[in-house]
């Protein structure tokens, strides 16, 4: 059987959500006069979703292609700066590198990422924490609407006959899941904000590796 394996990016590296909104919306001020005086849709997490929804707020029309893509160069240079102000600003969580290593030498075993950020974005946020994509599969805010459609883009992607899907996640777990997918939840700090530890590779996956015999 095959194992595909999906991780939101927030499950890889720890940051700031609200850092990263703010940062949004002091772009769009500044690029093209949007301002609004809070957050229009706190349970909107797609920035490409999110910035149509700021024009719509302030009754403007819907940004060009053009005007989109300014953005989000505009975007990954913002993240640049927040960076190197505070380097500590994305932090790869501990243990998912040796995770991603030992997915990568599973011959039936797909892993995947999910991202709420554009893709220029998304690959820096995941190299400066020395995260390289190796051709891994990723999804970004322009591929899907939500985390629903980019989950939808990565079964229509990679499933195959006799595919088993599970999906990584820290907090809530999504009410959108398939029936058949299996959600894992790594245990979290009781001592600190949003820190996670990951497990050994055959304790998250709940594997049993076979006792070696003795030779006589």
């Amino acid at each position: 059987m095959k194992r595909v394996t999906i991780f939101s990016l927030e499950s890889v590296v720890r940051y700031n959500p609200k850092d990263l909104r703010q940062l949004l919306f002091s772009l769009a001020e500044d690029l093209y006069g949007l301002k609004l005086p809070e957050d229009p849709a706190p349970a909107v997490h797609n920035f490409d979703q999110l910035l149509l929804l700021l024009f719509q707020e302030a009754q403007e029309a819907p940004p060009s292609s053009e005007e989109i893509e300014q953005f989000r160069k505009a975007f990954k240079k913002g993240i640049k700066k927040l960076y190197l102000k505070d380097e500590e600003a994305f932090e790869v969580r501990p243990g998912i590198q040796s995770l991603f290593g030992q997915l990568e030498n599973e011959k039936q075993w797909n892993y995947a990422l999910i991202s709420d950020f554009w893709e220029e974005s998304t690959k820096f946020i995941l190299q400066s924490c020395g995260v390289f994509s190796k051709g891994k599969l990723t999804i970004h805010a322009e591929d899907g609407s939500d985390l629903e459609a980019q989950t939808q883009v990565l079964i229509e992607r990679l499933k195959e006959d006799k595919t088993e899907f599970q999906f990584v996640c820290l907090e809530n777990p999504p009410t959108f899941l398939p029936a058949d997918f299996k959600l894992l939840r790594p245990k979290k700090s009781k001592k600190e904000f949003n820190y996670y530890v990951y497990p050994k590779f055959s304790e998250l996956f709940g594997l049993k590796r076979k006792k070696k015999t003795k030779s006589k």
